[in-house]
């Protein structure tokens, strides 16, 4: 395979014992939704599976995919998919009406009830409607096992969101509940720990570079052809590189179909010490620059790595991280925990 997809599986432990340092009495559920972040579902639940108290998924298909990996808690934060209901997993509820849903299913379901607090996309957003869900579920086969919210931002923000879901927990206050309460995610965990009883960690496990985050995710390609063009010579599509003077151009099999975006056009990717130029991308190969280098047919480079961080991608891109990476998530490479 020309491509490859290396998991340092030592990082992911390292981040993950940081998060335990700084979180010593929480739960930690780890975020593998979107295939890991890209990094790879299969992979990081393999490394994590008996480390960590909860995978939290996006969906019913990614639940079914990391059950069929581990016996560990899955919880879909995701919208309630009517009709895809498996006692194992544990269900958020967003509204009454998925309360109701799942009540009439007569069955035992553990669910976290999710409260917006300011994100403004799921979740219960007003108490009246919480208090109506909460005098169903006391009366029902239902086991309200988590509460939660979600951040927009990782500053000022936050206190304000904060601020409302309290509000919301002093409700619970009139039951009987004792629900998993939990809000913090990689970011706010580090710079505003609420210390709840559990925290939601993602980025932090896989890319994240600080004093303590090491990343844990290499993107490899091999170089399957050199041309020499000389000038006014295209190279790729549409004129969007047309050679100034004679040039040595490497031929690498990723495109944007597998997630290096078009707009990384113009950028340097660090080989050595040599800063060498995308020049165009195509659905399944990109072009680069590699005139000042001895580079050659079968050469492997990173491609994402210490000197080729996602950040610059992300900063060069006016995009985030997040999406770097994620956009590699079917990416035709193989996959190898190192």
């Amino acid at each position: 395979m020309f491509n490859k997809i290396l998991i340092h599986r030592l990082n992911i432990i390292n981040n993950l014992k940081h998060e335990r340092l700084e979180n010593p009495d929480q739960l930690i559920c780890a975020m593998v939704k979107a295939n890991a972040y890209g990094v790879g579902l299969d992979e990081v639940v393999q490394i994590l599976d008996g480390k960590v108290d909860f995978f939290g998924v996006s969906c019913f298909f990614e639940a079914k995919r990391v059950r069929e990996i581990s016996d560990a808690k899955i919880l879909i934060v995701g919208p309630l998919e009517y009709g895809l209901i498996d006692e194992s997993f544990s269900y958020t509820c967003n509204s009454l009406s998925d309360i109701e849903t799942l009540i009439a299913t007569s069955r035992p379901i553990n669910i976290h009830i999710k409260v917006n607090t300011g994100m403004n996309r799921y979740g219960f957003s007003s108490l009246k409607e919480l208090k109506r869900a909460l005098n169903l579920i006391k009366c029902s086969n239902l086991h309200l096992e988590g509460v939660f919210t979600h951040f927009a931002t990782a500053d000022e923000h936050v206190d304000l969101q904060m601020k409302k879901f309290y509000k919301y927990l002093r409700l619970l206050k009139d039951y009987n509940f004792s629900p998993i309460i939990h809000a913090d995610n990689s970011f706010v965990s580090e710079t505003k720990n609420h210390h709840l009883d559990m925290v939601r960690i993602g980025f932090n496990l896989y890319n994240r570079e600080s004093h303590w985050y090491v990343p844990a995710v290499e993107i490899r390609s091999t170089i399957v052809d050199v041309k020499t063009v000389k000038k006014g010579d295209l190279v790729g599509y549409d004129y969007r590189f047309v050679a100034h003077g004679s040039m040595r151009v490497a031929i690498l099999p990723i495109g944007y179909a597998d997630g290096f975006d078009i707009r990384y056009i113009g950028a340097d990717i660090i080989v050595g010490d040599t800063k060498c130029r995308v020049l165009n991308i195509c659905m399944d190969c990109f072009m680069l620059d590699i005139s000042n280098t001895d580079l050659k047919k079968g050469d492997e480079i990173s491609i994402i790595d210490k000197s080729n961080s996602l950040k610059y991608f992300a900063n060069y891109s006016r995009t985030s991280e997040y999406e770097v990476m994620t956009k590699f998530s079917h990416m035709r490479a193989v996959r190898i925990v190192v």
